[in-house]
């Protein structure tokens, strides 16, 4: 039984043709605010997601406003665990679309139903890639606030992407809200909930949602009410018990109780200490190879530069010993200024480490250049005294000696040690013998530090690698972690300058890209090229070079397409000119309208079609004149078109704008902004009797969006004999600025005393619009 329509639901229409420079393939799914298709990108040649917002929708400035915070928020971050955003712009009826990649494969909640299941250690690695992209968002001040399987997609390759930001939160942006509960109610934290405001806590209470119900195979807090769910969430404590028994379940409960902790202080407070306590859990409990796989590749898992942002939204936060990190306008959260505290993980916890003199790029987390603390080298031992004593006192001084040096180089190794106090050695009588000088005494052994040199072989690779992949923030720490380790260690060093020039180049290319926001073409170019002088190597210069040579030949487009259109407009208004004359019968002012038009557009077929007409018409006019020439006892008679009639339907035609209650929109005339135009070219334009004639119709767009038809009807009449027939266009599409043929009559022959004759063709386009015209002789 079909579900009844519901009268305020927005109409979905599927789009086809262009939009913008994407091409529309097929649809993929629908959504809550528009659907997504399969689109092209004709200028970079690539296929990509294209989600288009609902026009009505789009009539809704906050519904709008949040569709195009989803791209923004998005367009903030680049992380193999969030899914990337291209492009946004806004189609021809007003409604904005977002270009983001083509995801291959399934999302969680169609995962976790599939056969075999999703073994545990599988279902952990998933949620161990949703937590390093939530890292990274969180560390870029977004909160997602509707983590849920619908938006957690897993790759053909096995690779986890989040996606759907729509109702993202930008903690640092003046669009903070008023506590509005905004997700999806089986997996919202007590605090969305109860309407207040949220940080990147609320994520990981979904995110330990999530995890609750992969293992158990329940959602932790579900009803058929949603009160009842709301009341679960805020008041009671999830259902532990159907968490399956097993020593690998076992050991997960401590980790999904810590999720799922209804009181802020009491729950993860980074997605990167999660995170990290689930890779732990893998690295005990995987024996897949691709969990193993998971773990390699999250070697570089992010941790953060910054304790979690307050739920008041302050413009500043404090962080251990009182440290205050400033939020200076056009800077993030957690993105220090210049010399100013900036926090890191140490000994796993966070502290600050000052950074006098670097500098910051708004809007990045940055590490602040430290100097690398250099290993204190074990302490030499004193040298003894040398004794005058006789041999027997020398002996027992030089033991004394040795006992004393011993303890000293254990107290830098170990606790302290009780002294060994020597009783007093009674001197023998002076005695002639010459007194040898002591053997010296060898210094105490230095430490191993074969442990600190692995560790900072460790950071090393680390560093070479996050340099490798352009992290030079990451690249910095670790070759900083390593100088602690060894400062001796030269390759750090080497690593650790080159990573400080990139992040000069980095910091070039972040103000091009902000330059060429704003359409500072000029300015854009310059910080590229400095971008290339300073870190050649950094292939993001140059593709901030292309995407600045794709602004200037879009520019370019634009400059043409204004011009084409003003040259449009001119020849549109020559052609009405012409209409009129023709129809008053002045048919010098009509074809001197149509020379006009020509000179502007010599290809204008309707200017062409149009003036034969015109021509025709003004010989016919002065045959009658004077008397006329005369073919079997009759007037000279020719094909003659008429003018193309255009409407479009009533209520909800006109794009953009649709009916409400009490109003309903009409177009202020039939044929008002219709682009189509019927056109009859037929030959000859004189037919004689048992001659054969031919006759081509055609569509012509004289707007710049394609026109899709979906029937056409034709409709002769011979004599006062009427033959019509529904006959498919012979195109289905008319391109914008061509005329397409859609319907010919060829090899006919002109029958001896035909009295009248007379063709109307129809043409329906897929928006219900109509386009007609009669072709006749006389």
């Amino acid at each position: 039984m079909a579900e009844p329509s519901d009268p305020n639901k927005p109409i979905e229409r599927e789009l086809s043709g262009r939009i913008g420079k994407y091409d529309i393939l097929r649809p993929l799914g629908k959504g809550a605010m528009g659907q997504v298709y399969l689109a092209h990108d004709t200028m970079l040649d690539r296929d990509v997601a294209l989600k288009v917002m609902v026009a009505q929708i789009a009539d809704d400035p906050e519904l709008k406003a949040r569709f195009e915070r989803e791209a923004k928020s998005v367009a903030k971050m680049t992380h193999p665990n969030v899914v990337t955003v291209f492009d946004l712009g806004n189609h021809s009826d007003g409604s904005p679309y977002i270009a983001m990649e083509l995801l291959k494969g399934q999302d969680l909640q169609k995962a976790v139903r599939q056969t075999p299941p999703l073994t545990l250690e599988r279902k952990v690695a998933v949620i161990v890639q949703v937590l390093a992209g939530l890292a990274h968002a969180h560390q870029a001040g977004i909160v997602h606030r509707d983590i849920k399987p619908a938006n957690i997609f897993i790759q053909e390759d096995g690779s986890v992407k989040i996606m759907d930001f729509g109702v993202a939160h930008v903690t640092a942006a003046s669009m903070t809200g008023t506590g509005n509960v905004v997700g999806t109610a089986d997996y919202m934290s007590p605090e969305q909930v109860q309407g207040k405001k949220v940080d990147g806590r609320s994520d990981l209470f979904s995110v330990g949602c999530m995890l609750f119900e992969l293992a158990a195979g329940r959602r932790p807090f579900h009803s058929d009410n949603l009160m009842a769910i709301f009341y679960k969430i805020t008041h009671e404590e999830a259902n532990f018990d159907l968490i399956p028994q097993g020593a690998d379940y076992d050991a997960l409960m401590p980790l999904l109780k810590k999720a799922l902790a209804k009181n802020l202080p009491d729950r993860y407070q980074t997605a990167y200490e999660f995170a990290v306590d689930l890779r732990e859990w893998l690295k005990a409990h995987a024996t897949t190879a691709s969990s193993q796989n998971v773990l390699e590749a999250l070697v570089d898992l992010e941790a953060p530069t910054h304790t979690p942002m307050p739920m008041t939204g302050a413009p500043g936060m404090t962080g251990e010993g009182g440290a205050t990190v400033d939020l200076a306008p056009g800077r993030r959260p957690g993105a220090p200024r210049r010399g100013t505290m900036a926090p890191t993980r140490a000994g796993g916890k966070t502290v600050l480490e000052a950074g006098a003199g670097s500098t910051m790029r708004p809007g990045a987390t940055r590490v602040i250049t430290a100097p690398p603390v250099p290993r204190t080298p074990p302490r030499a031992q004193p040298e003894p005294k040398q004794s005058l004593l006789p041999w027997v006192a020398m002996g027992l001084a030089l033991i004394a000696v040795g006992v004393a040096g011993y303890l000293a180089w254990k107290s830098q190794q170990a606790p302290p040690v009780p002294v060994v106090q020597l009783p007093p050695v009674t001197a023998p009588p002076p005695t002639t013998l010459a007194t040898p000088a002591p053997p010296p005494v060898t210094a105490a052994p230095a430490p191993d530090f074969g442990e600190a040199g692995s560790k900072a072989a460790a950071s090393v690779k680390l560093a070479q690698a996050a340099f490798d992949a352009g992290n030079y923030d990451k690249a910095v720490a670790s070759a900083q972690a390593a100088l602690r380790e060894d400062a001796a260690s030269e390759p750090a060093r080497k690593i650790l300058d080159k990573a400080m020039v990139g992040q000069r180049a980095a910091d070039q290319v972040h103000t091009g890209d902000a330059a060429l926001g704003r359409g500072d073409l000029a300015a854009a170019e310059t910080a590229a090229a400095e971008a290339i002088k300073i870190a050649p190597w950094d292939n993001r210069a140059v593709a901030l070079q292309r995407r600045i040579s794709e602004a200037k030949a879009q520019a370019q487009r634009d400059a043409d397409r204004g011009a084409a259109a003003a040259r449009t407009a001119q020849v549109n208004a020559a052609l009405n000119e012409a209409a009129s004359a023709l129809q008053g019968k002045q048919y010098e002012a009509a074809i001197a309208a149509y020379d006009r038009a020509l000179a502007l557009d010599p290809g204008s077929v309707a200017a062409q079609t149009g003036r034969q007409a015109a021509i025709g018409s003004k010989s016919l006019a002065d045959a009658a004149a004077s008397g006329g020439s005369r073919t079997g006892g009759g007037p000279v008679r020719s094909f003659v078109p008429g003018r193309t009639e255009a409407k479009a339907p009533q209520g909800g035609g006109l794009v953009g704008f649709e009916d409400t209650a009490g109003i309903t929109v009409k177009s202020g005339t039939q044929g008002a902004g219709l682009p189509g135009n019927i056109v009859f070219e037929a030959s000859p334009q004189v037919p004689k009797a048992g001659e054969a004639f031919k006759v081509v119709v055609y569509l012509s767009n004289e707007g710049s969006q394609p026109i899709p038809l979906s029937s056409m009807t034709v409709a002769t009449t011979v004599d006062g004999r009427i033959q019509r027939g529904a006959i498919p266009p012979a195109t289905a599409t008319g391109a914008p600025g061509q005329r397409s043929v859609v319907f010919q009559v060829a090899g006919q022959v002109w029958k001896e005393g035909t009295q009248s004759w007379s063709m109307e063709i129809v043409l329906t386009t897929q928006r219900n619009e109509t386009y007609r015209n009669t072709l006749t002789w006389k």
